[in-house]
């Protein structure tokens, strides 16, 4: 009967909500510290002639990310088995320098592993948001959110650093920002305050997307270096104002 009941409130949430006390709009702030995952070893020319590798070192040093969140909540699914709080509305996003590095291998050869490499990602985001939260007796409760949305990731700033004075850098790759299709998945636990403020702690997965470098110059192959998906872990801490 309880997972009736979940499967039905996930699939049709206007076929249950009811309530008219508990629809408010409410405006949500989320920030926390983030990193991100996802960059890959690439081989590819930059001319017919050159060839390099670009071997990924380790993922992003932590950096801020920050959310806002409005919309309108609702009581759903209401049954003494599963009482839930819906609120769903737009977010919009927005992060700090996602850091990525790595070695260069000249010739794609390990041999001539001369240089090292790195740049920074700007990633923010608008999309359409819901979260579920438990309605019971205690102070705290679970909750459960999803975001899809379109997302905007500017790489830029790739420098290149030779690993003996001997060697002279290539020409950088340039900026590039690329459009991208993002989700994002998050649970925690949310703590009523009194009538009006709520806060949470959570954690929450998003896929921001494509990610790209424009040529070097002097490049007549190919792009810069390019991630179908560039991943992001946040703690979020979040707190909640209902109207």
């Amino acid at each position: 009967m309880v997972r009736s009941s979940i499967f039905i409130c996930i699939l049709f949430p206007t076929m249950v909500l009811a309530g008219p006390n508990e629809n408010h709009f409410f405006l949500g702030l989320s920030a926390g510290p983030t990193w991100a995952t996802g960059n890959k070893n690439q081989t590819f020319n930059l001319q017919p002639d050159v060839i390099k590798t670009y071997q990924a070192k380790n993922d992003s040093s932590i950096f801020p990310s920050a959310e806002l969140f409005l919309g309108r909540q609702r009581w759903v699914c209401i049954s003494p088995t599963l009482p839930l709080v819906a609120q769903f509305g737009l977010e919009f996003a927005a992060a700090g320098q996602a850091k990525l590095h790595g070695d260069i291998w000249e010739d794609a050869d390990p041999t001539f592993d001369n240089y090292t490499y790195h740049y920074k990602i700007n990633h923010t985001h608008v999309g359409l948001k819901v979260r579920f939260v438990g309605r019971s007796d205690y102070l705290i409760n679970p909750y459960f959110n999803a975001m899809i949305g379109a997302g905007f990731n500017h790489a830029y700033d790739f420098t290149i650093n030779p690993k003996i004075p001997e060697e002279v850098a290539a020409p950088a790759f340039k900026s590039k920002t690329m459009n991208a299709f993002s989700y994002a998945l998050g649970a925690g636990l949310q703590m009523t305050l009194n009538a009006k403020w709520q806060a949470a702690v959570g954690y929450e997965f998003a896929d921001w997307g494509r990610v790209q470098l424009g040529r070097a110059p002097g490049q007549t192959v190919n792009q810069g270096l390019q991630l179908d998906h560039l991943y992001a872990h946040q703690l979020q801490f979040s707190l909640f104002y209902s109207v």
